[in-house]
């Protein structure tokens, strides 16, 4: 990928707005503002698409801002930020000013990306304090044309690769309040991303159910036509319960419930 380097068309007050202008610089108490600088790092196709504070787009561009101390030499308060074209509806251009570019992550590269890779960025996601959400994601990589490959293994009678369409989800269950016997015990449950689909809840067994609930609804209806089913198990035997709900509301034999 060949980088051009280009003069910011970012306005002053834009990039005011993201470092804030005319930092002051003291010495022998005299006060001199810093020059503030900005460069825009244009991309060439094919882009990835990448995750930029909770939005999802083709990285487009890189927009390098930082201040020159004239008096001292040297520059200081360096920062870069992307650029990213959502698709669909969106207009190409957006710039992620709440995200600088160390912060984000490549979600799929111009050749694809894989299941595991994918939820670990859904994972990454649930780390920030303001989620965008696994439908969100995985709605705008479809739009984005982004290939997904699902895993496979090999048939032990044949030793033909098949595609793997029964996955499991390996419940980390921790009680933060109250006993486990307790209706308002309150938890907080992760999964295991490398079984293939990330999941992540807090509260009452009856909200983590919920929430659990909506979170396979999502991978579901992302992954129709590649998944049979996704089965809950826990590490500890906790909240067996919940496991056997989900696992008995997506028919998988052996598991039942009754309300």
């Amino acid at each position: 990928m060949t980088d051009k380097w280009a003069v910011s068309s970012v306005s002053s007050s834009s990039v005011s707005s993201i470092l804030g202008c005319g930092k002051l610089a003291e010495s022998n108490k005299m006060c001199t503002f810093a020059v503030m600088k900005s460069k825009l790092l244009k991309l060439d196709a094919p882009y990835q698409v990448i995750y930029a504070g909770g939005k999802v787009g083709r990285h487009i561009a890189t927009l390098m801002v930082w201040n020159d101390d004239d008096e001292n030499g040297g520059i200081f308060g360096a920062a870069s930020y992307p650029v990213i074209d959502e698709g669909e509806e969106f207009p190409a251009g957006t710039l992620c000013e709440d995200a600088e570019l160390h912060d984000c992550r490549v979600l799929c590269p111009p050749e694809g990306t894989n299941l595991t890779w994918v939820a670990k960025i859904i994972e990454y996601d649930f780390q920030q304090l303001e989620p965008a959400g696994a439908e969100y994601i995985l709605e705008r990589m479809k739009l984005l044309g982004c290939k997904i490959a699902m895993p496979t293994e090999k048939d032990k009678e044949t030793g033909e690769e098949l595609y793997v369409m029964k996955f499991n989800a390996t419940l980390d269950v921790m009680c933060l309040h109250g006993f486990p016997e307790d209706e308002d015990a309150y938890y907080r449950v992760r999964s295991n991303r490398f079984e293939g689909f990330y999941f992540q809840a807090e509260g009452t067994a009856k909200e983590v159910y919920q929430e659990l609930s909506y979170q396979l609804s999502v991978y579901m209806g992302a992954f129709y036509d590649d998944i049979i089913y996704i089965r809950f198990r826990t590490t500890d035997g906790q909240l067996t319960e919940l496991t056997n709900r989900l696992n008995a509301n997506q028919h998988i034999e052996g598991f039942e419930y009754e309300d």
